[in-house]
């Protein structure tokens, strides 16, 4: 059996229970304890988005793929993120721009997505250098976007390439 892929879903407000129900044959999804956001994996992340594209009639407002999740605490996430980032210079191409997107859920007040994303994306760009490159970041429309989604303690991470962004309308990060 192939990998499963994992994905955010962010519903429409007030409809989460409606989108589970509706995607629920589509993979296996759970809800997250954080409203609007559900959480699942499925076989072939291309069906799966068109599938739901092919229904407009579900309120989803985006769909987030994330290759791999761990627990975290504020203390010791960048450390980690330093560690598990390494694996996506290989992913940036030499002409390619490249960002990394936060978005936090819990943890108020003790993580700020945008010195999480500042600092990442300064590692990323050494480790780029360090590779012989010349990093060029574009925050507004990158090639590769380096997502970081955390629900409470549980991070998700990934990365976004732009050809997937514009094939699928629904995969769109902050």
């Amino acid at each position: 059996m192939a990998d499963m892929v994992g994905v955010l879903v962010i519903c429409e407000r007030g409809s989460e229970w409606f989108v589970l129900k509706e995607i629920k044959s589509m993979g296996a999804f759970r809800r997250t304890g954080f409203k609007e956001v559900l959480a699942g994996e499925v076989e072939d992340l291309e069906a799966f988005l068109a599938d739901v594209e092919a229904k407009p009639f579900i309120p989803v407002s985006r769909v987030i793929p994330y290759e791999e999740s761990f627990h975290f605490s504020p203390e010791n996430l960048m450390e980690i993120l330093k560690e598990r980032v390494r694996k996506y210079v290989d992913a940036i191409g030499s002409e390619e721009t490249f960002c990394v997107r936060m978005e936090r859920r819990g943890f108020k007040g003790k993580l700020s997505s945008k010195e999480v994303e500042r600092e990442v994306g300064s590692h990323l760009w050494k480790l780029l250098e360090g590779r012989g490159e010349k990093p060029r970041v574009n925050l507004e429309d990158p090639d590769e976007t380096v997502i970081i989604q955390t629900l409470g303690n549980l991070c998700l991470l990934g990365l976004i390439d732009k050809n997937l962004k514009q094939r699928h309308p629904l995969v769109r990060v902050k």
